[in-house]
Parts: structure tokens; sequence; C-alpha cells
């Protein structure tokens, strides 16, 4: 695929209407094209800027309530004819799991493959930051009206904060926040630390709140996942995945959440690599 193609899909991918074979065909594309993805991740961010006017709009002038309910019946009716249309080309039919107040879907698990490999490549593109060098709470507010979702920055332990900008997972938009552990040795470098975070009202991913957290691998990094909320985190690092946990551990050990053990401190590891 070339950039020419790619600006003619664009929109369309954008808008989530590819198929599983023509969305890889993309992406692979962007691992190897900063241009097209700065593209991907500038026209995300101005959807994202006329979402938040348009609903800015519709709350400070109420509609009828007659023509918000066509409105709403209307969208409905769309919604469910697009679901139609994606289980038909995708050839099987989604989970849903009906529940009081509301309804979840199950991610498939090579959906939840995708999720992963997508916060690898971004990780390791190393893109510029847009913030540097501040406290997490400076952080915080940055963020704040950049993304429809609040962006509560994890305070990990042994660890520095040294940036953060917006980027995206897969269609969904997203802060990225980067650390930096301590060499192990003198003259080496840190290790890096990314964290993605990003909104998932809809209950679609199957993470888990903290202490439960769920670690796979992709080219020689692990990809740790967990909730609060609505809100999801992807952490991604070349560490062990033990020493991930480890991190995570004492995030939690720091707001009282969870007793504290009675086992002594671990030295942080390479991740062994994937072949």
């Amino acid at each position: 695929m070339t950039c020419q193609e790619l600006d003619r899909l664009l929109y369309p991918y954008l808008d989530g209407e590819f198929q599983p074979e023509e969305r890889i065909e993309v992406e692979t594309h962007l691992a190897t094209c900063e241009s097209c993805t700065l593209r991907v991740e500038q026209e995300s961010a101005i959807r994202q800027v006329l979402r938040r006017a348009a609903n800015h709009s519709v709350q400070s002038r109420r509609a009828p309530a007659s023509l918000r309910a066509g409105i709403q019946l209307g969208m409905k009716q769309e919604h469910r004819r697009a679901q139609q249309l994606q289980w038909l080309r995708m050839g099987a039919a989604a989970l849903v799991v009906a529940a009081v107040g509301g309804a979840w879907v199950t991610t498939r698990p090579e959906e939840r493959l995708h999720f992963v490999e997508e916060a690898v490549r971004r990780h390791s593109k190393r893109l510029p930051f847009e913030i540097a060098n501040v406290a997490p709470e400076h952080v915080e507010a940055w963020f704040d009206g950049k993304l429809d979702h609040p962006v509560p920055v994890p305070r990990l332990r042994n660890v520095s904060l040294s940036g953060a900008r917006i980027s995206n997972i897969k269609d969904r938009p997203a802060a990225y926040i980067s650390y930096e552990a301590p060499p192990q040795k003198a003259g080496e470098e840190g290790r890096r630390i990314g964290v993605f975070v990003f909104d998932d009202a809809r209950q679609d991913l199957d993470a888990q709140a903290l202490p439960a957290v769920q670690v796979d691998s992709s080219n020689g990094y692990n990809v740790a996942v967990w909730r609060e909320g609505e809100i999801v985190y992807e952490l991604v690092s070349d560490l062990d995945e033990a020493d991930i946990r480890k991190l995570l551990m004492e995030k939690e050990l720091r707001l009282g959440n969870v007793p504290l053990p009675q086992t002594p401190s671990l030295p942080i590891r390479p991740a062994s690599h994937v072949p």
C-alpha cells in the first residue's frame, strides 16, 4: 500500500468500515510510515474536537423532546443495522449478554491481540512528546479537554515520568504516558515504560480491575491490561512479566487497595524476548 492509496482509504479506516484483512493492510503501512501515522492521529484528534463541539451544542440548545426521541430512535436503528452488517461480514455473530441496566460484548481473542499489537507498535515508534518533564497532576491537567474522557495518570514507584502525547489504539483516542525505569548498571540506558489510557464506557474489552491483570506478549514486549471503571490501561514494556506485576502491585499498595505482602523487593529484570 502507498501513501496515496491510504489517503483515499483514510476516512473509511477511521470510521471502522474495513474488514479485518483490509485493516491489517493499512496498519502494516502505518507501522513503517511516520507521515501517514501522524496524519491518522491528527484526523482522529480533529474528530474528537468536532464531537465535543457537537455534544456541547446539543446540550446548550435543547431540542424538543419529540425531536430528540425521533433522533435517538433513528440512531439506534442505524446502529443496529451497522452491527448486523458487521456480523455478516465477519461470518459470525458477536456474543451479546443482556444484564439489568445494559449489555456488554465480550472481546474476541483475535480482537484483544490486535489491541496488544497496536499498543506495541505505537510504543516502539518513539514519537515526540507534546508535554514533558512535568508532574503527573500537570499531565492530567494538560489532557483535560483534549480527550472525551479523563486521564488519571498512574503513579508508579521507582520510575520517572518522561512525557505524554495524544495517541490512539485502533479507532479509540488515547493518552500515551511514558516513564523511564533506572538502568541496572552504570552506562546503560533506562528501561522505557509506556501506558496507554483510553475509554471503554461500553465495557467491550476483557479487562479486570487491579490487582487482577492480564499480561500478553508481542514482538519482544510485554503488555499488561487492566481497568479502573470505564477507563482501560495498556502498559507496554520490555520488563519481565514478574516485574510488571510487581510494579502494578506497588501502585496498588500506595493507594491502600491491597494488604502489604511480606516479601522482599525484587530487582527489575529485562523481559524474555519472544522470537
